[in-house]
């Protein structure tokens, strides 16, 4: 009995084991799993109540800020002006029998001589991204690039703010009510830096009125201003940048001269160490924020090959006193070391270095790495913000990087969403106390200007902004060091 049980199981073992107990074994598992299995349909699912709390701005410089969704709904405003792209060929520049004979013809307008190089294209003059391509196509192509989703937006800004200096611009082509030398020289250059020359539409006519109204106030010496005064000295610096620049960007050869004459009074009025100090005077001060607004002039001269003996020398200087006025924590004071060090001044003269192709030297770098703290609040602004943010997104641009695209989300909204519906700005100083607003509690022109070039930071077509050729300058004096500009 006990034998055939255990062949039974043996049998049942073997039949388990084989095709017909795996075929079995396997329908088992199917059967289990199916049971497992819930084939109702899920609820729908219940929206979800949340409340959004603010957090304290962070410090996190590995972080970019997040971008902040309340912007004015500019993107469906058109710009006031979209210049056509044209591919025409350059203009044969005027003979010297043709500006000779404007020159002896008292009723001949000398900015009506047709531009030496064309509205569209100034192809060894523009660096960048554009390869010399001025207009809509070239703004867009490094406004996107360097802009972010904020160019969008900046652009109108910027196109509202030059329409509203078209129709606040003086019988006489000036603008402001004071300082009128220096802010004509700031309107100037917001136009050239959108690509707008004598030459283009419709902004011709109002560039060509304010370089008018400079040319008319250079006195005999080169002056644009009285420079015995401060505010004289600034306008000067700023005058020269703008002749400078109009004459680089159009070559219009009754510009050549006037840009000279100014490039003098700097040059004359810099002091033997490279400093510039107010109403040019020699006793020893320096003055790094006059120095910013006078390496700026002497940079773009020099990229329009201005002749003047001493230029080269002067920028070297100029570079020296910068450095010169370094602190220990990287930061560059005002005058000297008993005045104070802001983000403001250092930007200035970071940017003055770089300009000056300095970029990769250690004072820049030092420079650069004291301004990661610096922040863009137009509720709680520094002193003389507009300035300072003029500087600040400059120097931070030309470092590019991760630094450039947290100040860019930083700074862009903020002007955006400060803007006036007229077009203007009101600087962000106003609400700061009085001493530390500097000028920019005068006029809106100013802080318009100001904020205007700023956001034109993506595209700028100042020649300025062209890199120095990989030369020494020339030593300023025995004893000085060559300084490479590379």
């Amino acid at each position: 009995m006990d034998s055939t049980i255990k062949a039974l199981h043996k049998n049942i073992a073997e039949w388990l084991a084989g095709p017909t107990g795996a075929v079995l074994l396997h329908l088992s598992l199917i059967l289990a799993l199916l049971l497992l299995v819930d084939f109702s349909q899920d609820p729908p699912a219940k929206p979800v109540d949340f409340t959004y709390i603010p957090v304290e701005e962070t410090k996190d410089l590995d972080k970019p800020p997040p971008l902040e969704p309340d912007l004015p709904d500019f993107a469906s405003v058109e710009p006031i002006f979209t210049p056509p792209i044209q591919n025409e060929p350059e203009p044969t520049p005027p003979t010297v029998e043709v500006f000779n004979q404007a020159l002896s013809d008292p009723a001949q307008d000398l900015l009506s001589i047709p531009n030496s190089i064309s509205p569209i294209t100034l192809r060894g003059i523009v660096s960048g991204p554009n390869n010399g391509r001025i207009g809509k196509e070239a703004r867009d192509q490094s406004g996107n690039t360097y802009g972010d989703q904020w160019y969008q937006y900046t652009e109108v800004s910027v196109n509202r703010a030059l329409e509203w200096l078209r129709l606040n611009q003086l019988k006489d082509g000036s603008w402001g009510t004071t300082d009128r030398e220096a802010m004509t020289g700031l309107a100037i250059l917001t136009y050239l830096a959108h690509g707008e020359t004598t030459s283009s539409e419709p902004y011709g006519e109002t560039v060509t009125r304010a370089i008018r109204y400079l040319m008319a106030r250079q006195n005999e010496a080169g002056e644009f201003a009285k420079v015995d005064t401060t505010g004289g000295t600034y306008a000067q610096a700023i005058c020269v940048y703008a002749m400078s620049e109009a004459y680089g960007m159009t070559r219009i050869p009754a510009l050549k001269p006037v840009m000279e004459k100014g490039v003098s009074v700097l040059i004359d009025g810099q002091q033997s160490d490279g400093g510039f100090d107010y109403r040019f005077q020699k006793s020893g001060r320096r003055d790094t924020s006059l120095g910013g607004w006078c390496c700026q002039a002497l940079k773009a001269a020099y990229i329009a090959r201005a002749d003047h003996p001493r230029l080269r020398q002067a920028m070297n200087l100029a570079v020296a006193d910068m450095k010169a006025a370094q602190t220990e924590d990287g930061r560059f004071y005002y005058t000297d070391k008993g005045s104070h060090s802001s983000d403001g001044i250092t930007a200035v003269a970071v940017l003055s270095m770089q300009l000056m192709g300095y970029g990769q030297d250690r004072e820049v770098r030092k420079g650069l790495t004291a301004l990661r703290q610096a922040e863009c609040n137009w509720k709680h602004p520094p002193a003389w913000p507009m300035y300072a943010w003029y500087y600040i997104s400059q120097a931070k641009f030309h470092q590019g990087g991760d630094n450039w695209t947290r100040w860019n989300n930083e700074f862009a909204p903020q002007f955006i969403r400060s803007q006036n519906p007229d077009g203007s700005w009101d600087s962000a100083g106003l609400s700061l106390g009085k001493g530390t607003t500097g000028r920019e509690n005068m006029h809106p022109v100013y802080a318009t200007t100001l904020a205007t070039l700023t956001l034109q930071v993506y595209y700028r077509f100042l020649p300025t902004y062209q890199p120095l050729e990989k030369q020494a300058l020339e030593p300023a004096s025995k004893g000085d060091a060559k300084v490479l500009v590379l």
